[in-house]
């Protein structure tokens, strides 16, 4: 080799030394340094989980040299402002938080790069230790058309929430077994559920256990406020009761107007006597700090909302008092045991950001049972936030520290006799349940019937699945 090869050489081997030592480069054999990268993620307000992936998040970006700007916004505003920017082809975002009701509509535009996808076109980038994607918590609930699309944020289902005080005091349950015939219980079937709902409605004045009341008591409670808090609740009765949700898979044609569905919204228009009055706008907080006042004997509700409220002895007058367990099933409906929404909101890559790599292995440590336990004991002592690390859940300083989370795993979230159902995988679910929420809180509100109700849903949902090409 001649000097000037030599020399030629060297040179080489400098710029592929610098190439390997640049900011965002993650070689095989090194650790990643992500130095001046700054990682950009918006995220929800007033939601648990994203509070958490905001705190592991940064750490995760930290200490990996890197840097995380946060933006806040509605759920809402959310959803448009990223379908605007992707839309503009702006590459401003790094990492998005998608809605389990947002994922098909995103995956379909090619708005998030499936993290299926980029693991294997980097495979050197992955390390299959930290992500230990078995530990997760149904990661099949974040999967599209075959591909994993996100991170899951938490891990939770819907369960029924109740007041063990009421439905363990003498007077309450010698008053219900002579007005029923059969003796009080959590709920096993919704009619049983329906006969609990009108027995524990009282007014202000009228005894409970025993003392008159001081303001009006309720039987149940639900979110109501159009359209998405009222979907996530009336959802789990529809499927319960043998519908589908939103249209029939094998034929992509709506189905609000089956029996079933119909059945579904006359029995939740019938809860609604025995609810208070302002369930017409309420969220799902607003319904769960209720039911923490002392106002509510029974509530549908996710786990991890139930928590942060209900359990959570800093924000809840009856923490010591109350029980869950599994929702209640509809009688004479075959294969929908104690049917409930599973799922959730994951946490994604943007598939036009510039920084994937770094995106993806601040989302890879920020999953791990390590950052999830430090976020969850510093942000989270009281509880609110259930992290999708199933290894966390079994611990048992966790358990000790945590009382409800032993029993939510195994009485709630892994049990094998649960119907759990993801709630429809078209683009256009968004605008479907616009669409169905619009009119059942027509029918709540008294201004139609749910038959009408349904069928004005059912013209409408037509007209937005033939535009989509689904139906003709």
């Amino acid at each position: 080799m001649t000097r000037k090869q030599f020399g030629t050489l060297i040179a080489v081997l400098l710029v592929m030394l610098a190439l390997a030592l640049a900011p965002g480069d993650a070689s095989a054999g090194a650790a990643p340094d992500f130095r001046g990268v700054t990682l950009r993620v918006g995220l929800p307000s007033g939601y648990d989980e994203a509070v958490a992936f905001r705190e592991a998040a940064i750490e995760a970006a930290t200490r990996l040299g890197a840097k995380m700007e946060v933006l806040s916004f509605t759920v809402d505003q959310l959803h448009d402002k990223l379908l605007l920017d992707f839309q503009a082809k702006n590459p401003a975002w790094d990492i998005v938080f998608v809605t389990t009701t947002s994922a098909a509509e995103w995956m379909r535009l090619g708005l998030v790069t499936p993290i299926s996808t980029f693991m294997k076109e980097n495979s050197a980038i992955v390390d299959e230790t930290v992500l230990a994607k078995d530990d997760l918590y149904r990661t099949e609930d974040f999967t599209f058309d075959g591909n994993w699309v996100g991170f899951p944020t938490y891990s939770t289902g819907v369960a029924l929430f109740w007041r063990t005080d009421l439905f363990n005091d003498p007077t309450e349950k010698a008053a219900f077994q002579k007005k029923y015939g059969y003796a009080l219980k959590p709920p096993e079937t919704y009619a049983e559920f329906r006969d609990m709902a009108e027995f524990f409605t009282r007014k202000k004045g009228e005894p409970l256990m025993g003392k008159p009341l001081e303001a009006d008591f309720y039987g149940t409670v639900h979110s109501n406020k159009p359209p998405s808090f009222l979907w996530y609740d009336f959802v789990n009765y529809l499927v319960a009761f043998g519908a589908n949700d939103i249209y029939d898979p094998a034929t992509k044609r709506p189905t609000m107007n089956s029996r079933a569905a119909i059945e579904a919204v006359k029995y939740y228009v019938e809860l609604g006597k025995f609810q208070p009055p302002g369930q017409l706008n309420m969220s799902s907080g607003e319904a769960a700090s209720l039911f923490a006042a002392g106002h509510v004997a029974m509530q549908v509700e996710y786990f991890q909302r139930m928590t942060a409220i209900v359990l959570n002895p800093t924000k809840s007058k009856v923490h010591d008092r109350t029980d869950f367990t599994v929702l209640p099933s509809q009688k004479g409906v075959a294969g929908r045991t104690h049917a409930a929404h599973a799922g959730g909101n994951a946490v994604a890559l943007y598939s036009l950001s510039k920084n994937k790599t770094a995106a993806y292995k601040v989302l890879e440590l920020s999953a791990t049972r390590e950052l999830q336990k430090k976020v969850l004991l510093e942000k989270f002592p009281n509880g609110g936030w259930v992290p999708p690390r199933m290894s966390l859940m079994r611990d048992p300083e966790m358990q000790s520290r945590y009382p409800w989370m032993k029993r939510a795993l195994n009485d709630l979230l892994l049990r094998k006799d649960i119907y759990y159902f993801q709630l429809g995988q078209i683009p256009e679910y968004f605008a479907s349940i616009d669409i169905v929420g619009a009119q059942i809180h027509k029918a709540l509100a008294g201004q139609t019937s749910p038959e009408a109700a349904m069928a004005q849903a059912q013209t409408d949902l037509e007209a937005l699945f033939k535009r989509a090409g689904y139906i003709k």
